[in-house]
């Protein structure tokens, strides 16, 4: 997949933005939350500040490699995966909750289905990259 270099740079941008705007909101919230989002804008502004170092002499229009075909279709394979596990586990949760197999708070599932959505999505991140 190819990207114009100022489109690239103009997500930078943005996710600096967004978590600068998180960082200050928890911080005017008085959470200790803060500091790890101050952390995060701290690292998209060296990542923003040094992509327009390395590519300074290059042009505005010029493309820039993001990902290999394969690897994309891999990310994409290992995401819908993914996303069919988080919907079967939040489905036999919502018919568990309902029928009363599963006593809790519902929130709870909704955060198991999204941990273990991420465990599928790292586990068969791996398994493509032995296998393909």
């Amino acid at each position: 997949m190819r990207l114009r270099k100022w489109m690239l740079l103009i997500v930078y941008i943005f996710f600096f933005l967004s978590f600068g705007y998180l960082s200050f909101s928890e911080f005017m919230d008085k959470d200790s939350f803060w500091v790890l989002w101050g952390l995060v804008t701290l690292g998209m502004g060296y990542q923003i500040i040094s992509f327009l170092v390395k590519k300074k002499e290059d042009g505005w229009n010029s493309t820039y490699v993001v990902a290999d075909d394969r690897i994309f279709r891999k990310i994409i394979n290992s995401l819908a995966l993914s996303y069919v596990f988080m919907l079967g586990f939040l489905l036999i949760g919502t018919i568990g909750l309902y029928n009363g197999f599963i006593s809790g708070h519902p929130v709870n599932i909704m955060v198991g289905a999204i941990i273990s959505s991420l465990l599928v999505f790292m586990i068969s991140q791996i398994v493509q990259r032995f296998i393909g």
